[in-house]
């Protein structure tokens, strides 16, 4: 922000605390019309298809016959002006995307966000801003790297310059924009949250896709910076026809042993007018990070929201050593998370109340020594024993340590996990770790994918790079004969390709995407080997190329979001690849490349975070090599003269 727009700001809010009564009753009467309430449109209108995050459409007809077809191509490849880092969204007839950087704005150094005909290809509307002297995002970032949300005539997002926006659908026209980042008390906002960002620490941006309540009259979002150990993280509730906060939620924990409370809010971020119906508290929070990366889920029977969180601030204590005891020992006090970091928070969507929090066990770690365990994807929403007496809603989410987790909706009580990735079973019968799964080298060796017996990286403290690190989508189940196909849940395995530790994950022992049944947690793919991995079926094409798949390509990572529609799953990866599987077996129907990886010092760089899916047509966007700003949106789908 440039000092001309603070000293604006800064004026405005001495105004208001000298004159509340006449201005604010001003600001108050400039609001736009309420939102209408309809029901939520089709196809992919919000990130992974619906508030439940299921990733699940069916009212399409690509199907397993139709997409190992060959009437199943690429009907649009688009370049765009900078990378994709999100899902887009897809509705009525249009998609709409987001870019991570933009080249055409003022150097380069702002966002945009297209609307783009799905059935031409071209973009149609485009609203953009430059980010100014605003800083970046820890990654330089400059756009956005969310799913927006598009409802009720309105698409809603946040992006890397601190700000939520609402635009017009048709036009993109901007409606209004709520200040995350900087006191915005036009819009009921008092939040200054950028602690030593001056001094070069990322500021506080929204990776967090927006989920809008049943009724249309709220949108909830997450906005924070696990990275800076000075900023504070919230979840903010907004009026959708205004931008006006209903109420915050800090998840920074101030006490161990109670909860907090909506708009109770540390003291240090108010620094102008705090409106009355906010509290400052002035206790140091237990720890700082805790951010809410993904996207929030909407449970709308039990109106309930779910938040994913991140590391805290400061991480564990990097001095602890595993004593070589197998099993590791369940409770390890320097590596415990605390807070609310590292877990699953629960709140009521009307008031923000606190419900419930589940925190990540240090037993279900891959290795004892994994920290750094963010949950970066959304909770999925869906029901065990759907159907019958004994029928349960709970709550899904995997976790950057390997596991996958199974709550209840209501408590967050654990209901069971599995870790996902592959352990070696010795000749006595008994299982160990894979040496080339998580490992662990010393923080200061940057050796490129080092060799490092399991003994070292059990005693070395690091992240885990292998896990799941975005979200899984549900299949509900079907029985249409001749096959019953039982409710299984899909989650993409691996994380980011540029690190050394291990550049990607180790392709030859580790899928890029896990099947397993939604109750029992078991694989539900046909599986061999030594460590098991999934084999080919009989099912397979011989047409097909039987050499691209999940064993193959060195250091291929999910770190996406599959996408289910009918009985195919999609899945895109580091490759930078997109893949359709059936649901049955894992018999693989088709995939294409969306581009080349960059050049980087460990071989490649580049992103597709999962596909979205509306009708009859599939869309995935891309951080690729080349093309005009590193970034393209392939459109598949049914080839029109078929």
């Amino acid at each position: 922000m440039d000092k001309k727009t603070e000293m604006a700001l800064r004026n405005r809010s001495k105004a208001l605390q000298s004159e509340p009564t006449t201005e604010a009753a001003t600001l108050a009467s400039v609001t736009l019309p309420a939102t209408p309430v309809t029901q939520p449109p089709s196809g992919w209108w919000m990130y992974h298809g619906d508030p439940e995050h299921t990733g699940f459409v069916s009212d399409s007809e690509l199907s397993s016959a139709s997409v190992a077809s060959a009437s199943f191509t690429t009907l649009h490849s688009i370049q765009l002006a900078g990378p994709v880092l999100s899902v887009p969204a897809v509705t009525d007839g249009f998609v709409y995307v987001g870019l991570a950087n933009y080249q055409q704005a003022q150097g380069g150094n702002g966002g945009a966000l297209h609307k783009i005909d799905i059935e031409t290809g071209q973009i149609v509307n485009t609203f953009a801003w430059d980010l100014g002297c605003d800083p970046r995002d820890a990654h330089s970032f400059t756009g956005m790297g969310c799913t927006p949300a598009v409802v009720n005539g309105r698409v809603y997002f946040g992006a890397f310059n601190g700000k939520f926006y609402c635009l017009d659908q048709e036009t993109l026209a901007e409606l209004w924009f709520t200040d995350m980042r900087q006191e915005d008390i036009l819009h009921n906002q008092p939040i200054t949250n950028m602690a030593g960002v001056d001094m070069g620490a990322p500021p506080a941006v929204m990776w967090s896709s927006p989920v809008v309540s049943a009724d249309g009259t709220k949108v909830y979002v997450g906005c924070g910076e696990g990275e800076n150990p000075q900023l504070f993280s919230f979840v903010f509730c907004l009026d959708t026809a205004t931008g006006n906060v209903n109420w915050i939620f800090c998840t920074n924990k101030f006490t161990t042993n109670q909860d907090n409370q909506p708009n109770f809010l540390p003291a240090p971020v108010l620094q102008g007018t705090v409106p009355s119906i906010f509290t400052p508290v002035k206790d140091s929070p237990i720890v700082m990070g805790s951010s809410v990366w993904g996207s929030i889920a909407y449970d709308k029977d039990l109106h309930r929201l779910y938040c994913s969180t991140g590391n805290q601030q400061p991480e564990p204590n990097a001095s602890w050593q595993w004593n070589g005891v197998w099993p590791p020992p369940p409770f390890t006090p320097e590596l415990k998370s605390l807070g609310y970091s590292n877990g699953v928070l629960s709140l009521d969507a009307d008031t923000g109340d606190f419900k419930a929090f589940f925190q990540v066990p240090p037993e279900s770690n891959y290795r004892p020594s994994d920290g750094d365990i963010d949950l970066g994807g959304a909770p999925i929403l869906f029901k065990w024993n759907a159907g019958q007496t004994n029928e349960k809603k709970v709550v899904g989410v995997g976790c950057k340590n390997g596991s996958f987790f199974v709550l209840d909706a209501d408590t967050l009580t654990l209901q069971k996990y599995r870790q996902l990735l592959p352990f070696q079973m010795l000749p006595d019968g008994t299982m160990t770790w894979i040496e080339t799964v998580d490992r662990h080298p010393n923080p200061a060796d940057g050796t490129l994918s080092p060799h490092l017996t399991n003994e070292y990286s059990n005693s070395v403290p690091n992240e885990n790079f292998s896990g799941v690190f975005n979200t899984g989508a549900i299949y509900p189940g079907s029985s249409d004969k001749p096959q019953t196909i039982s409710p299984r849940v899909f989650l993409a395995m691996g994380g980011p390709n540029y690190h050394s530790a291990s550049p990607g994950i180790d392709y030859e022992t580790t899928p890029f995407m896990r099947a397993i049944d939604a109750m029992s947690l078991a694989d539900v793919w046909p599986m061999a080997g030594n460590p098991l991995k999934y084999i080919k079926t009989s099912r397979m094409d011989p047409n097909i190329n039987t050499e691209v798949g999940m064993y193959t390509s060195a250091g291929e990572s999910g770190l996406s979001s599959p996408a289910i529609v009918n009985d195919v799953v999609f899945c895109t990866t580091s490759k930078i690849s997109i893949y359709a599987f059936d649901v049955r077996d894992g018999t693989l129907l088709w995939n294409a490349d969306l581009g080349m990886q960059t050049d980087g010092y460990n071989g490649g760089y580049g992103y597709c975070l999962g596909p979205a899916i509306w009708k009859n047509y599939v869309v995935a966007g891309a951080l690729v090599f080349g093309g005009e700003g590193g970034g393209v949106l392939n459109i598949y789908g049914l080839s029109p003269s078929q």
